[in-house]
C-alpha cells in the first residue's frame, strides 16, 4: 500500500515539475510511461493524455491566462455577494479596489 501511494506521489510531482518547469518533452514522456494502478491518479492522467497537446503547448509559452481568470472570478464573486448596487459608480469603485 505504502509503495503504491509512495509511486502516485512520485508521478504526481513529476508532472508538476514538468510543468513548471516548462518541458513538455519530459511531460509527453510520464503520460506515455504512466501505468494505470487503479485509482483517481487514472483519471487525472486520462485528462491530461486527452488534452495532452494543449497543456504541451501551455509549457512551450510564456504567457497565461491566469491572471485575468482570477480577476473575472473575483468580479464575479462581488456580484452574488453584493446584488443590486443602486449605484453603478459605486459597484464600479468596489470592482477597482478588489483589483489592485
Amino acid at each position: 500500500m505504502f509503495k503504491l501511494f509512495l509511486a502516485i506521489c512520485q508521478t504526481a510531482h513529476a508532472i508538476q515539475q514538468a510543468i513548471h518547469n516548462r518541458d513538455g518533452e519530459s511531460l509527453t514522456s510520464i503520460l506515455k510511461n504512466y501505468i494505470p494502478m487503479g485509482n483517481a491518479m487514472d483519471t487525472a492522467i486520462s485528462t491530461l493524455k486527452k488534452n495532452r497537446s494543449s497543456v504541451v503547448a501551455s509549457c512551450s509559452s510564456a504567457f497565461s491566462n491566469g491572471a485575468i481568470e482570477g480577476i473575472n472570478r473575483k468580479i464575479k464573486t462581488l456580484k452574488r455577494a453584493c446584488y443590486g448596487f443602486t449605484n453603478m459608480s459605486h459597484f464600479r469603485t468596489r470592482i477597482l479596489l478588489i483589483v489592485k
